[in-house]
């Protein structure tokens, strides 16, 4: 009788651990028919401002090259080093603007034409104020003819249409923290302000790829893409 008893217990005990396993497989781990709720993906960090001094090998690679900016554009000569006088906004001044640092410009034929041309320049200063006055003066006071670019690129921007007596063109003007980016499409693609923000969001991308220690890779191209979407 004792042995009986014994054994109706330890049926009751086998019964009663099942049940609670199965109780419990309906938490975490179950899901019960159901998909288990992931965590919501954190948002994309936004672009960081140009801070760093970057060297002049890096403004050279920021440049875009051949097959890099837009369509039918090509290098005309060589990428160039920038004198500090070229990164001055007033046209009449041969002085080296405050604070600069250094800076690289370059020039683009379309289809081969040097009347129809693309060209930027990259201006390095050693703060975010010396940048933004340059920046200013840059971009001139047509404010009649001064746009946003349909989406915003760096801390400041602006696209002027047909700047002076100017037709079909488009200058850029662009402020990431101690950097300025100038942009000038004129003749050509150049009454199509989206080309010159391609290109000025392409190189402000690679300088910003260069300073978290990565390679240039963002085009005009893909930037002409992601506008599109």
């Amino acid at each position: 009788m004792s042995r009986v008893r014994i054994t109706l217990a330890a049926a009751l005990l086998g019964t009663v651990t099942l049940t609670a396993c199965s109780a419990g497989g309906e938490g975490a781990g179950s899901t019960d028919g159901k998909q288990s709720q992931q965590p919501a993906s954190k948002p994309a960090a936004a672009p960081k401002p140009i801070t760093k001094e970057l060297p002049q090998a890096h403004l050279t690679q920021a440049l875009l090259g051949d097959g890099e900016t837009l369509p039918g554009y090509t290098l005309h000569d060589d990428k160039s080093v920038t004198d500090g006088q070229y990164c001055n906004g007033a046209k009449d001044d041969d002085s080296t603007p405050p604070g600069w640092v250094r800076g690289g410009d370059s020039s683009y034929e379309y289809n081969g034409s040097t009347l129809d041309m693309a060209f930027i320049a990259i201006c390095l200063f050693d703060s975010a104020d010396a940048a933004h006055r340059q920046y200013t003066a840059w971009k001139g006071t047509e404010t009649s003819k001064q746009q946003r670019p349909r989406k915003p690129i760096g801390d400041e921007n602006t696209l002027v249409v047909n700047p002076g007596a100017s037709e079909d063109s488009v200058h850029g003007y662009v402020r990431s923290g101690k950097a300025t980016i100038r942009v000038r499409v004129d003749g050509a693609t150049g009454g199509d302000p989206s080309g010159t923000q391609a290109i000025l969001a392409a190189t402000l991308k690679r300088l910003q790829q260069l300073q978290d220690g990565k390679a240039a890779t963002t085009t005009a191209v893909d930037e002409l893409a992601a506008a599109r979407q």
